[in-house]
């Protein structure tokens, strides 16, 4: 392929595919693969050139571009470069002023506007390292953060603006659709190659991306919080309200310019459109599993125990703490079950660590195995029940995988869960539930529902059919592959609405 022919999909995508395994990953591994004549580039972005980055997956032949882009690098300061000045300069401070005002107030609706002053008047050196930088971070603290540490607030402030401003200038490869699976920091780039290039830009989000950094941001202990008397409870602080804004702006910003914009469920629409979606831009496109390659062997060798399966990474956003503590529970009603969790454990080692130090406390580390990284198609069939204990999902591959083996869930009712349990309406729901669904954060319901399946086989085989069943009714793979390929083949022939480059 030569250098200048525009690939026909990029995707862009924020520490996921293909240095990180899970839901999502395994989904853009799946569309590269089912897809083989289609030219794929990506970008991944993570946070430094620091960052260990190891394949998780073979990467295909069809994917012929990849490019890295690094948001939280120190941008290295030119010797003897000069700094903007002029009118030249007070155009561009002006547009970063607005700008920054925008994204801190949670929207910014002249971005485009902005970000294109900014690019024309200012350089990378200007908004990293100059004079004029230091007075616009002075007047964005007097104006919204007076009362707070100074160092709170610059760090915090430097940790939001590098990113914008590296993808401000990130390179990106030529194509004729882009595609970003969450807002955020890919958003921001995906709105960015709309805009520079008037190629259209489609969103897929499996998650919330907005919602789940909220959650992490209220529960951050390293985001300065200033105490005093009368402080509600959901007051978050100036530094932890700044950064929900900056997610929310930047939200709504690929909402605006995305052409199109799918999700998994009715829940994740009603969400998308309270943070700023038009509801009727928004089209629901469920996940499925490749049915062939999923399919439950003749004759299994089972465990002579309760065997319980985590199938997912070990991180907070999948609350393997609650999962542990419901393992305890269950102990008192059924002492031999055994949970394998099976999943990478290195993207956040310290929780990693915190999982392993609780399970000895609570007395039950010869009851749960961390596996680390596994083939899942060997331990499905072995397992009893699936669980999901997590805070925030999208639509699970891993509930529809177990499936495809007679695995019922238990699961928290978080993103599509509730639905593939128990069906959407009519025909699917008349299948019957495939597990149980529990609240977030309570152990015991998770751990009455596992006993439960414990003490019944028949329960646990009926559920298990009603699982398969609904798959390969409704989760076929090879509906979703058609449906994109679709989107790609005619958002790819669209004329470039900007006649060339506009930011």
């Amino acid at each position: 392929m030569k250098p200048e022919e525009p690939l026909d999909v990029v995707f862009l995508c924020e520490g996921t595919y293909p240095f990180i395994s899970g839901g999502v990953s395994s989904w853009i591994h799946g569309l590269l693969e089912a897809m083989p004549d289609v030219k794929f580039g990506l970008v991944f972005l993570c946070p430094s050139r620091a960052t260990e980055r190891k394949l998780k997956f073979k990467v295909p032949d069809n994917l012929r571009v990849m490019t890295e882009v690094f948001l939280y690098d120190v941008l290295p300061q030119p010797i003897g470069h000069q700094e903007t000045r002029g009118l030249q300069a007070q155009q561009g401070w002006a547009a970063a002023e607005r700008l920054w005002n925008g994204i801190l107030e949670g929207y910014a609706p002249n971005f485009a506007e902005d970000a294109l002053d900014m690019l024309r008047c200012l350089t990378l050196y200007d908004l990293a390292w100059s004079r004029g930088s230091w007075d616009l971070l002075v007047k964005l603290y007097n104006r919204r953060a007076p009362d707070l540490p100074f160092p709170d607030f610059f760090w915090n402030w430097r940790f939001m603006s590098f990113p914008l401003y590296s993808l401000l200038h990130a390179p990106l490869p030529p194509a004729k659709v882009y595609h970003t699976v969450t807002t955020g920091w890919s958003g921001l780039l995906g709105t960015l190659a709309h805009l520079r290039t008037g190629r259209p830009l489609v969103l897929t989000e499996h998650g919330i991306y907005t919602h789940e950094r909220r959650i992490e941001i209220v529960r951050a202990d390293w985001i300065y919080v200033e105490r005093g008397k009368g402080r509600e409870a959901r007051d978050f602080g100036v530094l932890k309200s700044m950064w929900i804004h900056l997610f929310s702006a930047l939200g709504r910003l690929c909402y605006d310019h995305s052409e199109r914009i799918y999700t998994l469920y009715e829940g994740n629409r009603r969400m998308q459109v309270a943070a700023g979606a038009v509801r009727d831009r928004v089209e629901l496109l469920a996940n499925g599993v490749k049915l062939d390659l999923f399919k439950a062997p003749e004759h299994v060798e089972r465990f002579p125990h309760f065997s319980v399966g985590f199938v997912g990474r070990v991180v907070p956003i999948k609350d393997v703490k609650t999962l542990i503590q419901a393992c305890r529970l269950l102990q008192t009603e059924v002492p031999e079950a055994v949970t394998y969790v099976i999943g990478p454990t290195e993207e956040d080692e310290d929780y990693f660590e915190e999982c392993q130090a609780l399970a000895r406390t609570l007395g039950v580390e010869e009851n749960i195995k961390f596996l680390g990284p596994q083939n899942v198609r060997e331990w499905y069939p072995k397992l009893d029940v699936l669980v999901l204990t997590s805070v925030s999902e999208g639509q699970p591959l891993v509930i529809l995988e177990g499936f495809c083996y007679n695995v019922p869930c238990v699961t928290t009712d978080v993103g599509a869960c509730s639905e593939l349990i128990s069906g959407r309406e009519g025909e699917d729901a008349a299948l019957g539930p495939a597990g149980f669904v529990t609240r977030v954060g309570v152990p015991g319901e998770t751990a009455a529902a596992l006993a439960r399946l414990a003490r019944d086989p028949e329960l646990r085989g009926r559920m298990g059919r009603a699982g398969r069943e609904r798959a390969h009714r409704y989760y076929d793979q090879r509906e979703l592959v058609r449906s994109y390929l679709d989107v790609y083949q005619t958002l790819g022939r669209q004329e470039d609405r900007f006649g060339g480059h506009r930011v």
